[in-house]
């Protein structure tokens, strides 16, 4: 009789972890899907891969992800950008968006994708300006330091490898077609705060 008394005390103990690790399995999963909304500083330096330009890189923005699984999300952001060129003292401005796909787990994320920028300044050569920039691929890797259960301090490495295209204006009037951007490989830091709603 106490044999089989410690037999149903086993096996109910059994069913019922099962039933708990099945329940916190999907809980889970369902808390990790949903909306965030980060803002992000940059710094660093960057430089052109075939030329000999190099350039100081700051700025900052406010990104969108939306998480449709634990360790997957897309994501989305407008960044303001400042980059100066020493060498001829050049001063340039632009907004970027990025668009792309993100893997993270609780301490880390990598996120790869394109981007399409739009200049605000004029370049100082015979007064043209870049109005778009297509195609630029992004690359950032990094750590997540959480915080709380809906905030997260991430730092990382953003990286930029120019393969686009730009379209020009000179003096108001718009050069034909697309040319492409001179090859450039840059790294910034990147500091950011995430906040999941």
């Amino acid at each position: 009789m106490i044999k089989r008394l410690n037999y149903t005390l086993l096996l109910v103990a059994v069913l019922a972890f099962t039933i708990q690790v099945n329940a916190q399995t999907t809980t889970s999963e369902n808390t990790y899907k949903g909306f965030n909304i980060t803002a992000n500083a940059t710094g660093g330096v960057c430089s052109y891969l075939f030329w000999s330009d190099t350039y100081i890189q700051a700025g900052g923005g406010v990104g969108f992800r939306y998480d449709f699984s634990r360790f997957w999300g897309i994501y989305t952001s407008l960044d303001y950008e400042s980059v100066f060129k020493p060498a001829n003292n050049e001063h340039y401005r632009f907004l970027r968006i990025p668009i792309e796909m993100e893997f993270h787990t609780r301490h880390f994320y990598a996120r790869g994708g394109l981007s399409f920028g739009i200049g605000l300044t004029a370049w100082t050569a015979a007064n043209a300006k870049e109005c778009f920039n297509i195609g630029e691929t992004v690359l950032e890797l990094g750590g997540r330091i959480p915080l709380t259960t809906h905030d997260i301090l991430t730092i990382g490495v953003n990286t930029n490898v120019s393969v686009g295209f730009d379209k020009v204006y000179f003096d108001g009037i718009a050069s034909p077609g697309l040319s492409p951007s001179p090859p450039r490989f840059g790294a910034c830091i990147r500091l950011g705060y995430e906040h999941r709603f």
